[in-house]
């Protein structure tokens, strides 16, 4: 299918293509190894990205001030977050969470949940874990580190 997940299918545009909207795989089968046991595979290797949760180091880098292009997301997804808001009659603050938060916990426990499932059904040779708070969904800056990270993670897998 195409790249992204749910967010990109229900807070972005998405392809259209012959009256068909198109919605990542990855969605239903964050793990897909089923489809290489037809292939003269001679190791599967899985990276999981609901791997277990890991304390976060706060760098420097992250403290730095968003780039106008981040801002400007930010402040698009909180007016559409509480225009949802006062749709649905909810005061704004009431909640320690917001919509978005709760949407993307519960997200992210399903993608987690159907890992661990094909995980189980469909073991790899290797599996890369990547904890599911190494980043968030919306933090597309921090692509450079979440690279290195799979690197890290990688050499730690295979050696």
């Amino acid at each position: 299918m195409l790249y992204g997940h749910l967010y990109h299918y229900l807070y972005f545009l998405h392809p259209m293509i012959i009256g068909i909207k198109l919605i990542d795989g990855g969605v239903l089968n964050p793990v897909p190894i089923a489809p290489t046991f037809s292939d003269d595979t001679q190791i599967t290797i899985a990276v999981n990205l609901g791997g277990p949760l890991e304390s976060i180091e706060i760098s420097e880098k992250k403290l730095q001030t968003p780039t106008k292009e981040l801002e400007t997301c930010h402040e698009k997804i909180s007016e559409y977050i509480q225009s949802f808001q006062q749709k649905i009659g909810m005061e704004i603050g009431k909640l320690d969470l917001g919509v978005y938060d709760i949407a993307n916990q519960a997200f992210d426990a399903m993608q987690s949940t159907i890992a661990r499932q094909k995980l189980a059904a469909y073991p790899p040779d290797y599996t890369i874990e990547i904890a599911r708070n190494a980043c968030g969904t919306l933090e597309f800056d921090r692509a450079d580190e979440m690279i290195a990270l799979g690197y890290r993670k990688a050499k730690e897998c295979f050696s």
